[in-house]
């Protein structure tokens, strides 16, 4: 996805993009290649593993709720769940190695490379009555995923942002 090199430039009016971004250490040029295919005025939908979801634990505590256990600035994978009970193997798959990303990459990397966001919701996953520490139970703690619709600029921005140092 960071190498879309068999990709003519602005081919595609749509580019559909499930949950993937998590398995690769920066996002610059996978926003920036989905960029350079999409047409301007095109749109871009993408859904990506909630940074919290990716901090947080998988079991539940024993004083109810979840533990943020991964610092939130990092470039190191987060550790596998050596615990692979069938919670952790829905939010987190066996053997794979996952980054976490934070806003200002996943959204301030969209409008970096072009993208003007249109349209971010939660997918909906909570159940209040779900049994503990499964799925749904976690899900009405932590959001396991978001979702964005962003449209494509009538040209790349630049590499530079006034905003970052």
């Amino acid at each position: 996805m960071d190498d879309l090199s068999m990709l003519r430039d602005r081919e595609f009016d749509i580019v559909i993009h499930p949950v993937s971004t998590c398995y690769v250490p920066v996002l610059k040029n996978v926003f920036h290649q989905i960029a350079r295919v999409t047409r301007p005025g095109g749109i871009y939908i993408s859904q990506h593993k909630q940074p919290t979801s990716l901090q947080s634990s998988i079991e539940p505590s024993p004083e109810g709720g979840y533990r943020i256990k991964h610092r939130y600035y990092r470039d190191a994978p987060i550790p596998s769940n050596p615990q692979a009970s069938l919670v952790g193997r829905r939010l987190r798959e066996s053997g794979a190695v996952e980054f976490l990303h934070r806003w200002e990459q996943l959204i301030g990397g969209m409008c970096r490379a072009g993208f003007v966001i249109e349209d971010l919701i939660e997918p909906m996953h909570a159940q209040h009555d779900a049994p503990v520490g499964s799925f749904a139970d976690r899900a009405s703690y932590i959001p396991p995923y978001v979702r964005m619709k962003a449209r494509r600029n009538g040209s790349q921005t630049s590499e530079a942002s006034l905003w970052l140092p």
